[in-house]
């Protein structure tokens, strides 16, 4: 039989064994991620507010081939559904973490949201995407 000491090291040891193997639990994520997409052919302003998204065109032909979070967004004058997922995030610390295109990506803060500019100077039609990251109110 066993000393009481070596039992109390024995248990001991598979305690810290024990608490040594468990995963650690991974961080949070502070934001959550938007990703807009189309066919940009001269100038549009998107305003993001948590009433919605609206849309202004300002120049050339309006944008095709949309997407709102990998979802087609036939018609921007309408916001999408899944807008209700990011409107209660702190939207005017929104920032920009990837573009693509051949022109202008800018996003500007306002007091109550911000608003997304696509600006394709160049003759005809391209490929914009860009991805936002809207932090989770505190």
């Amino acid at each position: 039989m066993k000393s009481l000491p070596a039992v109390a090291s024995t248990l001991f040891l598979l305690v810290i064994l024990s608490s040594c193997s468990s995963a650690p639990t991974p961080p949070v994520d502070p934001y959550e991620y938007l990703t807009i997409s189309g066919q940009i052919d001269g100038s549009e302003k998107f305003t993001f507010t948590q009433d919605g998204v609206k849309w202004t065109h300002l120049h050339w032909s309006e944008p095709d081939d949309m997407t709102f979070k990998g979802k087609p967004w036939n018609n921007p004058r309408k916001t999408p559904a899944q807008w209700a997922e990011f409107a209660s995030l702190d939207l005017p610390h929104a920032r920009i973490i990837k573009r693509q295109g051949r022109d202008l990506v800018a996003l500007e803060p306002t007091p109550d949201g911000f608003v997304l500019y696509f600006d394709d100077a160049p003759n005809g039609a391209a490929a914009y995407s860009v991805t936002i990251a809207i932090p989770k109110k505190q």
